[in-house]
């Protein structure tokens, strides 16, 4: 298994930035790689969502269908998958951070055979993604023009 992980500071409150993060057709305004999400019923995140997604990662587009597991209203979402090229279960964590703003934790951990064989330049690759998205995240919300 490969654990990546990457926290920023934004200037929101937490039931602003959990609202945009648990609408599933604003991830692609954030997430780079991330080309389409489909989810499979109407609605914001919540447990038992399924989402099918369309990603271009090293130059290869790969279609994953995940699940949220776990939905907790302004604190923690989780979201995996044991299917795909790149089996994995994601971690949006949220916590007040004095004021209005927001501290936000996007974890991320692949497992499988992608997990294994991927050597140090694809991890340097998947944090790098990790980082900007997490920061255009911040600056989508910061600058109010998520809504």
């Amino acid at each position: 298994m490969a654990t990546f992980e990457h926290t920023v500071e934004i200037a929101r409150p937490v039931e602003e930035v959990f609202a945009f993060l648990s609408e599933p057709e604003n991830l692609p305004r954030w997430q780079v790689s991330l080309l389409d999400v489909k989810p499979h019923r109407r609605g914001p995140l919540r447990c038992g969502l399924e989402v099918t997604e369309r990603r271009r990662f090293l130059g290869r587009e790969m279609e994953t269908t995940w699940r949220c597991t776990e939905h907790r209203p302004c604190r923690r979402s989780v979201i995996e998958t044991d299917e795909g090229p790149v089996p994995f279960r994601g971690t949006f964590a949220l916590e007040p951070a004095g004021g209005r703003a927001t501290r936000f934790t996007w974890t991320v951990e692949t497992r499988g055979v992608a997990a294994r064989l991927a050597g140090p330049l694809v991890a340097r690759m998947t944090l790098d993604e990790l980082a900007g998205n997490t920061l255009r995240l911040k600056h989508l919300l910061e600058e109010n023009r998520a809504r």
